[in-house]
């Protein structure tokens, strides 16, 4: 008998599952490149609506600026106190010997009531180069190359109340500084036994006077709701900052004497400046004005837009000024304001007051009949 043996096939090898297998290194490596492009998607997101929510608060507030400055504006220049045709006309003929002026009686003339002038105080350079060490290039806000301008005027009484001061005093109340009423100039009225007060519109690279009165000690006041900001004095300027301050009576003869005055270094002086609007990119002022033509007094008079002006009487005044306002938000304004007067006395400090020194000691300024015109040109106005 034969048997025969059938082959049976193999069994495959089976393993038991690895229940306990985890991830490979290449799906570990891809999980990860893709988790970190996620993130990276999701951080540049939030970065970017950092930027644009920045920026739109950076607008809506030189808006809220321009809108308030506006206000101001026109408020000084509707209310102008000039010194009479009479009482000039007196005091120059009391200083007068043989019909001349001398010399060292110049500075007793009242000073023009309303001045548009090329700023060449000497901190302003400075604080251009500090700017630079910051690693930003501040351009000519006028354009001219000669300075950024100021508005110095007498009003009746300060333009800006007490609570929009920096560092706001401690005795400042609400109740008394009505928004409203003190930015309406209808139906304005000067207070009883007080006279003018002289002021000057300014621009200083942005967080550098605040880096100034921070350094001189001028801090805020204390017990205040909501408490004051501190200055931005450590951040890069982004463009510059228009200022209102009081002049008093230690500038004003210095500036009358033709000495060169920085108001930067006296912190005293400093302590009622106000900031209007920051982030300035460029302004200019211009008087529109009519002179009587050279060639013929029959002729029509010349009329022209001047960037440096001054008035002391209303004979004197221009038709009216125009502002020309760009802000580093993108802001663009251009105001032409209608120009109001009454006269009025002004309050100063003592003749003895004045520094001494001899006036053509000064660093040459330009006088404003040799500021650069509406071209750019630097000549004679007449």
């Amino acid at each position: 008998m034969i048997r025969r043996t059938v082959p049976t096939p193999p069994r495959r090898a089976t393993r038991e599952p690895n229940r306990g297998r985890g991830f490979t290194l290449l799906e570990t490596i891809l999980a990860s490149v893709i988790g970190s492009f996620v993130l990276l998607a999701c951080f540049s997101l939030f970065v970017s609506m950092s930027r644009i929510e920045g920026s739109m608060n950076r607008a809506s507030r030189q808006m809220e600026e321009l809108a308030l400055t506006q206000q101001i504006f026109r408020k000084s220049f509707m209310t102008i106190a000039l010194i009479g045709e009479q009482a000039l006309e007196s005091r120059v003929s009391e200083l007068a010997v043989d019909g001349i002026v001398p010399e060292s009686e110049r500075m007793n003339i009242p000073r023009s009531r309303l001045i548009i002038e090329f700023d060449q105080a000497p901190s302003i350079a400075a604080m251009g180069v500090s700017a630079q060490l910051d690693g930003v290039q501040l351009r000519d806000p006028a354009g001219y190359d000669a300075g950024p301008q100021f508005i110095e005027m007498v009003l009746p009484d300060k333009p800006v109340p007490e609570s929009m001061r920096l560092f706001v005093p401690q005795w400042s109340s609400g109740p008394a500084d009505d928004l409203v009423e003190a930015f309406d100039p209808s139906g304005f009225s000067r207070p009883e036994e007080e006279s003018g007060v002289r002021g000057i519109f300014e621009l200083r690279p942005s967080g550098a006077r605040e880096r100034v009165m921070e350094g001189y000690g001028v801090v805020p006041a204390t017990g205040l709701e909501p408490v004051p900001l501190t200055p931005a004095a450590r951040e890069a300027p982004d463009g510059w900052t228009l200022w209102w301050r009081p002049m008093y009576g230690e500038e004003y003869w210095a500036r009358q004497s033709g000495l060169p005055f920085d108001v930067d270094s006296n912190p005293s002086m400093l302590e009622e400046a106000v900031p209007l609007i920051r982030g300035v990119k460029s302004m200019r002022v211009f008087a529109f004005a009519a002179e009587e033509n050279p060639e013929g007094a029959d002729l029509p008079p010349i009329r022209q837009r001047w960037p440096a002006y001054e008035a002391s009487t209303a004979a004197e005044l221009p038709g009216y000024v125009e502002i020309e306002i760009a802000t580093t938000g993108g802001m663009v304004a251009n105001w032409v304001f209608e120009m109001g007067w009454s006269i009025t006395d002004e309050s100063l400090g003592e003749p003895d007051a004045a520094p001494t020194g001899d006036p053509s000691d000064e660093n040459d300024d330009q006088t404003p009949s040799q500021q650069p015109d509406d071209s750019g040109r630097v000549g004679d106005r007449a």
